[in-house]
């Protein structure tokens, strides 16, 4: 071991110390009537206490160097999600543990034993392996990636050995395992339980569907139905709230594993509601567990409330009007300007009550200005959608009031009329436009007008309509948070209706219309925030989890979200932690099976601003057992790639060498700097004290005083 003694100054004054420490003794001691040997006793003992007292004020530290060996660690993670419970694989665990693993404790190594699922759980320890307990609370996924990630941080002081997983390798959840892993910088094996032969089995796999829908609308559901060997007739149901509504069946193959099976549910009032797809299961199964899936749909009014506003009478209000009319989800109403504060309908009480607003040669010279602000008021105030159609006569200088609201900018104004034909572009959005060949058929439609005007297009605007002339944006689109708006930006369309060739000009004006505001004013969009819970069925064990975001709502920082639950002789209430910004989340845990409504309501100043609902269930998760068949292949990937093994099939004997031979390569020998530091070292204190107690008790011996 190698020693060295340091101190923050310099030697040479420890040797001014020493100097001190022997003339202090010597003119304390220089006339004192001892014998001899006495006196060399107490001069010494004087020496050394005045020497060590002196030496403190140095900050003295003794260092010595140790050679220390770390022993080797083996983390065992073993598999505590839902998926064990199938084909009694948690009893296979205890067997194989107490048989393949014991053994891998070999010399100086630890083995170390963690349930996990999502992420480790708890550690087992030595002597519990006969009554291990399964249960747990977070045992609904299998997440490798977020278990190996806890065993580093856990460990990142240790000498980790090895890591090996126990389990049926049915990972759904998580990210790339493979990076987690090899930052561990250690052999992966695996010990697989459970059978890698498919078993009779049905299952709901997925369920393609929109939590959100219109009432009195023709909503698509599509079933995706996994089969295992079964040549038979299957019975598909559709349950709304327990109540069988719909049934399908499907003639199964052994050959064939992947089924879809489409149903359509819709509801004529506003609702939440809980919809079950159930397979009618089979004595033979592996599990019934998976024969079912549970979802909600919340039915929204699909009534939009839209404001047209006219410059005056004219051929292209006269053609939009009777097309608006043949809208049926639309409830339009009409003002159409006769001087500057006149309309030739009666002005709606409140101009905010509107989803869309429709500006068509609007507005004018005559225009009234407040009406005009009042109305970008609502807008922003409501993020509602406005969709503009050019005219001649239009104010430029007014519709600037509203600009940011467009998806256009005014360069430069004219008011030389061109004619111009009109056509579609070739690559349109789906998401908004699918009918491509009703927007193609424009191309046959006679030209209609245009002025010599300039406008600069939004960066996130889109085009979907261009002129002839130079191909210039006709008709835009954009849809961004805080830009809901489209335009058509040349004028005369009702020469369409002159088409000889074609009578599709009123049903395109119509898709045109209908489709720009429903891509535009979604009904959940002019929500001032949006909550969700994280899963639609939640089992009595798991936490509720909520998640919400202010949307449309002006930020002030005193804003909070109350939420309330009830159902089954259940009530609660809390408020969401806020998160960040705008966004809130919260969880609770509610013990008793049961269908649960929950309302949450956004407080600003103590002020309620808005209330949403929903809803969700409490039984039994089952999404752990869309698989039911052991499967290795991802835990092999992980194995493979760091050289580590497969101890499934492997003897407790070969286990014990395989694990003698990986702890003896992490054997980690460094060497450690320990310091002596003598100013707070117990040790030290103690032997001054010693020493100044001696020669007291000596001195009183020898009757000095």
């Amino acid at each position: 071991m190698d020693l060295s003694f340091r101190t923050d100054y310099n030697i040479f004054f420890i040797l001014l110390l020493l100097v001190i420490s022997a003339a202090v003794t010597f003119f304390y001691y220089k006339h004192t009537k001892l014998e001899a040997t006495p006196k060399k006793i107490f001069t010494f003992l004087r020496f050394l206490s005045v020497f060590f007292i002196l030496l403190l004020l140095l900050s003295p530290a003794l260092s010595y160097i140790k050679n220390i060996t770390a022993a080797p660690v083996n983390v065992f993670l073993i598999d505590n999600s839902l998926s064990m419970t199938i084909d009694n694989r948690q009893d296979m665990i205890k067997k194989i543990i107490e048989e393949k693993t014991a053994d891998a404790e070999s010399g100086n190594a630890e083995n170390r034993y963690f349930f996990f699922s999502e992420d480790i759980i708890k550690e087992i320890k030595s002597g519990e392996f006969d009554s291990l307990d399964f249960s747990g609370s977070r045992i609904f996924k299998t997440n490798i990636s977020s278990a190996l990630n806890s065993v580093r941080e856990k460990f990142q002081n240790k000498n980790l050995s090895t890591v090996t997983v126990i389990s049926d390798g049915i990972v759904n959840e998580g990210g790339n395992s493979l990076t987690a892993v090899k930052s561990l910088n250690v052999p992966f094996n695996y010990i697989l339980i459970g059978d890698t032969v498919q078993k009779k089995d049905v299952s709901v796999k997925n369920i393609y569907y929109n939590k959100s829908a219109f009432i009195e609308s023709n909503v698509p559901v599509k079933a995706e139905i996994n089969s295992y060997n079964y040549d038979k007739d299957l019975t598909v149901n559709l349950f709304e709230d327990n109540k069988l509504i719909d049934t399908k069946n499907v003639l199964l193959n052994s050959n064939k594993v992947n089924y879809d099976v489409s149903f359509s549910v819709s509801y004529f009032e506003e609702a939440i509601k809980k919809y079950r797809i159930e397979l009618k299961g089979s004595d033979d199964e592996i599990t019934l567990k998976n024969n079912y899936s549970e979802f909600f749909i919340k039915y929204t009014d699909n009534k939009f409330r839209i404001l047209v506003l006219s410059g005056g009478p004219g051929p292209d209000f006269a053609f939009l009007k009777e097309e608006l009319s043949q809208i049926k989800n639309f409830e339009t109403s009409f003002l159409t300007q006769k001087s500057q504060t006149e309309f030739y309908e009666p002005i709606p009480a409140d101009l905010g009550a509107f989803d869309s607003y429709i500006l068509i040669g609007y507005p004018t010279v005559v225009s009234n200005i407040s009406i005009l602000n009042d109305i970008s008021d609502k807008i922003k105030k409501n993020n509602s959608s406005v969709i503009f159609f050019n005219s001649r006569n239009i104010d430029f200088k007014k519709l600037s009031l509203i600009e940011d609201r467009l998806p256009f900018r005014t360069v430069r104004i004219s008011d030389s009329e061109l004619e111009t034909g009109i056509k579609s572009v070739v690559n349109l959005n789906p998401e908004v436009f699918r009918n491509s060949e009703l927007i193609s058929s424009v191309n046959s439609f006679p030209d209609i007008f245009t002025t010599a005007s300039e406008f600069s297009i939004n960066p996130n605007a889109e085009t979907y309509l261009v002129m002839n002339r130079n191909s210039e944006p006709a008709f835009i689109m954009e849809n961004s948070d805080k830009n809901k708006s489209s335009a058509f930006l040349a004028y005369g369309f009702y020469k369409w209706r002159l088409n000889s060739r074609s009578n599709k000009s009123g049903e395109l004006l119509r898709y045109l219309i209908s489709n720009s505001v429903i891509s535009l004013t979604g009904k959940e969009s002019g929500n001032k925030f949006n909550i969700e819970t994280s899963e639609p069925v939640y089992s009595e064990t798991e936490d509720i989890k909520f998640e919400a975001v202010i949307t449309n709502f002006e930020i002030k920082g005193d804003e909070k979200i109350l939420l309330k639950i009830s159902g089954n002789k259940y009530d609660s209430s809390f408020y969401l932690s806020k998160i960040r910004g705008k966004f809130y989340s919260g969880e609770i845990n509610i013990p008793v099976k049961g269908d649960y409504e929950f309302t949450a309501e956004l407080l600003s100043n103590n002020i309620s601003q808005q209330t949403l609902k929903g809803r969700f269930t409490v039984d039994v998760n089952n999404y752990e057992f869309n698989s039911t068949r052991s499967d290795n292949t991802f835990l092999s990937l992980l194995s493979n790639d760091t050289k580590g093994y497969n101890l499934s099939n492997k003897e407790s004997g070969e286990i014990k060498n395989l694990f003698n031979e990986m702890n003896s390569k992490s054997i980690n020998e460094f060497k450690a700097r320990s310091n002596f530091e003598f100013d707070i070292n117990p040790y030290y204190l103690t032997i001054l004290i010693f020493l100044l107690c001696l020669e007291w008790f000596l001195r009183k011996r020898n009757n000095l005083p």
